[in-house]
């Protein structure tokens, strides 16, 4: 598959930019108490990611006919940790997940046969769901808030038909830069 230079240089810098802040973060966190072994993040008062089982999940998709996000995590993984403290505690993230796709949170410790069912083994792992229930696409490893905003919504509006996520993101910031034009 041909990527372009400046493609391929974009993400490049993306993926050490990420693996910094992330390592910077993880870092900074390790004084801090120990994370909570819920199921759903901790946020502020009614604002928290509305998650669902995985079998209920799977359920309200196809009954709702709407798109499902599914996110494998480990109590041991790191990444998952920082995850669920910056990603899932965004509140354009904990809003957009709510209203627009069925979130779905599954350990994949305590249920291996699922995370095994997509080949779930390195963590986290993101999954985006079609309205069948089938994989649309998959993301695996720490997503940071804006990033996975822009995912949720190339997905959602049905974008990825039509065009490539980068075209998408080009598409959103000249949108961003000029207002005034549809």
């Amino acid at each position: 598959m041909f990527i372009k230079k400046s493609t391929a240089s974009f993400w490049a810098i993306l993926f050490f930019v990420i693996a910094f802040c992330s390592i910077s973060h993880a870092a900074d966190s390790a004084g801090a108490s120990p994370a909570k072994k819920s199921a759903a993040p901790s946020v502020a008062a009614n604002q928290d990611i509305q998650w669902q089982s995985y079998a209920s999940g799977i359920k309200t998709i196809k009954d709702q006919k709407k798109k499902g996000y599914l996110h494998f995590y480990t109590d041991w993984c790191t990444y998952c940790k920082v995850m669920n403290k910056n990603t899932f505690t965004d509140p354009k993230i904990i809003s957009y997940l709510n209203e627009n796709f069925v979130p779905i949170r599954v350990n994949a410790d305590q249920e291996k046969s699922v995370a095994k069912e997509y080949g779930a083994n390195r963590f986290p792992s993101n999954f985006f769901i079609a309205e069948d229930a089938t994989s649309l696409s998959n993301q695996p490893g720490y997503i940071p808030p804006e990033m996975l905003l822009d995912m949720l919504k190339f997905l959602h509006t049905d974008s990825f038909k039509t065009m490539k996520f980068s075209e998408f993101i080009n598409q959103q910031e000249k949108k961003a830069a000029d207002p005034g034009k549809p």
